[in-house]
């Protein structure tokens, strides 16, 4: 939020740089970045709805999503004004996505060794990324209120409902690729399936027995990866070439950081009163969200063929 600040006040001290920039071309900024991590949750979000199924054995899809987020703390309070102050936003977007990649390319090979420090990699990545698509936002929303004469508070409002409603429905997207290429399981008439364990009934402590979880053709897996891989690149390489860099708008690039500092500043951001506040709501989402990542989409998996087992069934 620090290097965010002071692009901003960069920018409001040289008007001529916001007069000098049409307001089509930051709409069009925006569409690039909102596309962009369209692209880049489709493959995440998917990704991960899939960890607690395809990867159930030994709990290492729900350790990996754990290494992602464990990750992400330790990154949110030091590397994103450090990344970028040194990179600027444009920049600290690719490098971030990047991170993404070596998380997806694991899905080839998931063994702890490969699954655990990707998550990693890619929890560093994330806090910078988030931080600079915010930096970004905010920046172009000041130049475009100054253009447009607009309240700069309606038009923050404006520019982060575009972004998130590309954003939210990456989920949509991803777990769409993945019911596509998932094919049902092979049904046999006189089999006789035990299904008191689904719904309500599941418990993630007995999932080893119910057939229901048992992992995919790697076919299946591999296609799908490598679609999300191909979103990931694809988002990489329209940020790179079509997003124009916030040095347009007042950025300064390169400019030095005191990492002493930055530690104690983040340190002072949690005496904070109303940063307090928001560490219960903070916790009770993080909550939400596991369970929703691992037991919700195990719940999903069993429920889904269940219902495709009792369809085959009664048309033969």
């Amino acid at each position: 939020m620090t290097s965010a600040g002071n692009v901003v006040e960069n920018s409001l001290l040289d008007h001529s740089v916001g007069n000098d920039v049409g307001k089509w071309r930051i709409l069009k900024n925006i569409a690039i970045i909102s596309i962009a991590f369209l692209l880049q949750f489709t493959a995440f979000q998917g990704t991960g709805s899939l960890q607690s199924s395809v990867n159930a054995e030994d709990g290492l899809g729900t350790m990996a999503l754990s290494s992602v987020f464990g990750a992400i703390i330790v990154s949110c309070a030091f590397i994103p004004t450090l990344a970028i102050r040194k990179l600027t936003a444009k920049w600290t977007l690719c490098l971030s996505m990047f991170c993404y990649v070596p998380f997806i390319l694991a899905q080839f090979y998931p063994r702890f060794y490969t699954l655990i420090p990707a998550g990693c990699l890619l929890g560093l990545g994330a806090a910078p990324l988030w931080a600079a698509q915010s930096t970004y936002l905010t920046q172009v929303a000041y130049i475009y209120a100054n253009i447009t004469q607009q309240s700069i508070e309606a038009i923050i409002v404006r520019f982060f409902g575009i972004f998130y409603l590309c954003w939210q429905s990456a989920e949509l997207w991803g777990n769409l690729i993945s019911g596509l290429v998932l094919s049902p399981p092979e049904i046999l008439s006189n089999s006789t399936l035990d299904y008191s364990l689904c719904g309500s009934n599941f418990c993630a402590s007995t999932s080893k027995d119910i057939a229901n979880l048992q992992r995919p053709p790697d076919k299946e897996i591999f296609t799908i990866m490598g679609i999300y891989l191909s979103c990931i690149f694809l988002a990489i390489t329209i940020t790179s070439l079509f997003l124009d860099p916030l040095t347009m708008y007042g950025e300064k690039k390169g400019e030095e950081t005191n990492v002493g500092q930055l530690v104690m500043a983040t340190f002072r951001q949690l005496k904070k009163f109303n940063q307090l506040l928001l560490v219960p709501l903070t916790m009770f989402i993080g909550m939400e969200q596991a369970n929703f990542a691992a037991d919700l989409t195990q719940v999903r998996t069993i429920q889904k063929t269940y219902f495709l087992k009792m369809k085959l069934k009664r048309k033969i």
